[in-house]
This record gives structure tokens, C-alpha cells and sequence, in this order.
């Protein structure tokens, strides 16, 4: 039988720079249909990633394909297909894209043919240089069906900063104290808000981009 394929690209601008990694394929329970032990799952199901830099951007294309040798069925509760969680190195959930997206509330049964695949195609930019997990899956109720894998940022116009915050020189200015070195630090109007809640002698930890004139917090990291 010809191989076939359904393919959903999805668009997003999350994080400009490099990534490198190896994915591997995850498989657990069904939230539906009665329990399945992860062996049934692998042998139904084969998910891959790819990943890919062009230009300044992070392409990331994850495929599932019916490997079951019968025909199999996956229902979706809204027009969200696919979502992803990006973690950083200590496990700390950065982004998810569910959490911005939106998406219609409308059930959709998809059937897969013997090899058939879905796949779904997206593009990562805006995150900081540093490592990274992203973990891709479908969002199906019938198959929990996911796969992993390491991202390394180096190219980003953004990196992560950590000190301890001295005080406020002017409305759009701070100073800092990174590991015994005091400077300047300049805030994005989303920064300027944030600054409100911390006070001086707080341990901060920030985005901020830099040129040869200054250096500019773009935001801070809050729980």
C-alpha cells in the first residue's frame, strides 16, 4: 500500500537561535479506551521528530505514523492537533504552546490507514541561548503519543541574566550586582511593570538583550 500523508503546519514565534538534538519517542496509557500497556502503543504507533535551523529560525517537524497494520482512529477535541512544552535545564516548564494558541472547540475524528502519517510542521524563535527540552504531542484522546528531545540555543539575540537588584537609578533604569560587578540596566516597558512587585536587595532573574551602548532587560523571570 502507497504511504499517505495528513499534514497540519502550525506557525509560531517562540525562539531565534541554534538547536541541535536527537528525538526520541515517548508512549504511555490512552486516556480512553481501556488500558494499554506501552508495548501496544509503540507497535501501533511511531513518532519522529527533525529538527532543523534556517536562518535565525528553529524548524521543528514531528511526525506520527500508523505502524499497526490496520486501519486506526484518533479523535481531537479542538482544532489544536499538536502542542508542545519547552523545559529548561533544571526542568522548569519555559513555554507552552496551547497556553497562547487558540484553537476552535470542535470534535474531529481523524483515520489512519496502514503507514499513513500525520504530520506537523512549526517554527521556534525568541528564546534565550541556553540549553533546552521540548517535548512534541498529539493531543488525541485515544494514544498519549509524544517524543522528546534536547535543544541547544546559541544564536539568540537574548540571553539570561542573574543578580542582586541594588536599587532603581531613574524610571527606566536599574542597577545590578552580577557576581561582585555593578552596572546599568535598562527596562522594557513590560519590565518596568514587573519592577514593581520586587524590592531592593531581591536575587532577580531576567532576559536581557545587549549592544556595544547598553544593556536592556526585556523582562523578568517570575514564578
Amino acid at each position: 500500500m502507497k504511504n499517505k500523508k495528513v499534514l497540519f503546519v502550525i506557525s509560531t514565534v517562540l525562539v531565534a537561535g541554534l538547536l541541535t538534538g536527537c528525538g526520541t519517542g515517548e508512549n504511555t496509557n490512552g486516556s480512553t479506551g481501556g488500558t494499554q500497556t506501552e508495548e501496544n502503543i509503540v507497535a501501533k504507533f511511531h513518532p519522529s521528530i527533525e529538527i532543523k535551523e534556517e536562518n535565525d529560525t528553529v524548524m521543528v517537524n514531528f511526525k506520527v505514523k500508523n505502524t499497526s497494520g490496520e486501519l486506526q482512529k484518533l479523535t481531537f477535541s479542538t482544532g489544536l492537533k499538536v502542542d508542545y512544552i519547552i523545559y529548561d535545564e533544571n526542568g522548569k516548564k519555559v513555554k507552552q504552546y496551547s497556553e497562547d494558541a487558540m484553537s476552535t472547540q470542535a470534535i474531529e475524528e481523524i483515520t489512519l490507514e496502514e503507514n499513513q502519517d500525520i504530520e506537523n510542521g512549526f517554527s521556534i524563535s525568541d528564546l534565550y541561548n541556553g540549553r533546552f527540552t521540548i517535548e512534541v504531542f498529539l493531543t488525541a484522546q485515544e494514544e498519549d503519543i509524544k517524543v522528546s528531545t534536547d535543544l541547544i540555543i546559541e544564536k539568540s539575540i537574548y540571553n539570561k541574566g542573574k543578580g542582586l537588584l541594588i536599587g532603581q537609578i531613574d524610571p527606566h533604569t536599574i542597577e545590578l550586582d552580577i557576581d561582585g560587578e555593578k552596572g546599568a540596566y535598562q527596562l522594557t516597558e513590560e519590565a518596568m511593570e514587573q519592577l514593581t512587585l520586587l524590592n531592593e536587595g531581591d536575587t532577580v532573574e531576567f532576559i536581557f538583550t545587549e549592544n556595544d551602548i547598553q544593556k536592556t532587560i526585556e523582562k523578568f523571570l517570575t514564578e
